[in-house]
């Protein structure tokens, strides 16, 4: 079924185009995002309530498609409307505003490429907070700084830097380090030979042990 637009009106194209396919202004301004109230002024026949004509020629052009009715044919009758009633200017240039849909999707698009940001920094927030956890732990022992060493002291300061967020033990002893990863503890040694194994472990991680061989030798006292 086709509809004659020979002779009518806009707003009797309009209607009849909304009846023909079961639509109201409420259910084509879902379709169309043109606000209900411009529909509702083109169904009663009232052009005084319409924006400028540029917004007007693009609403027609968004009704015709929908509705599936000749473009030419409402904007024609549009022309004769504002032959007999004053309409509203956008300005001297009279052109049609920058498209609401294009914004909507300039803005959507910003959207998503804020959220994208915020979701890689998250990311690698997360990454580095887990680093924390996995991998493979890492030690610096200051002192001794070499093995087999021999040495006339009985207490010997051992001192080193770890990753202050992993685990260490001295001869299964735990020594807490400093936020800084450094650590330090006084240890009796026994005469002769001593093994000090530095043992580190990252929490969900691997563990690496390192182990020290000092010498305790008492200085003789000769008379």
């Amino acid at each position: 079924m086709t509809i004659n637009n020979e002779f009518k009106s806009l707003r009797e194209i309009f209607n009849e185009a909304l009846e023909l396919r079961n639509l109201d202004v409420k259910r084509l301004s879902e379709m169309t995002d043109i606000p209900v109230h411009y529909l509702s002024a083109l169904s009663s026949g009232d052009p005084r309530k319409l924006p400028a004509s540029p917004y007007v020629r693009g609403y027609l052009a968004k009704i015709a498609d929908v509705l599936k009715v000749d473009r030419d044919s409402l904007l024609e009758a549009y022309k004769q409307e504002i032959l007999l009633w004053p309409v509203k200017s956008s300005g001297p240039e009279d052109k049609l505003p920058l498209n609401r849909f294009a914004l909507k999707n300039k803005r959507r698009a910003a959207i998503i490429g804020v959220s994208a940001a915020g979701v890689l920094v998250v990311l690698i927030f997360l990454a580095f907070q887990f680093s924390g956890f996995l991998g493979n732990p890492k030690i610096e022992i200051i002192n001794p700084a070499e093995n087999n060493i021999v040495v006339n002291n009985q207490i010997i300061k051992l001192a080193g830097i770890i990753n202050s967020q992993d685990k260490l033990t001295i001869n299964n002893e735990e020594v807490l380090a400093k936020t800084d990863g450094r650590f330090e503890k006084d240890f009796l040694l026994q005469s002769g030979p001593n093994a000090v194994e530095f043992k580190v472990k990252r929490f969900l991680g691997k563990e690496i042990v390192i182990t020290k061989i000092i010498t305790y030798q008492p200085e003789t006292i000769t008379e």
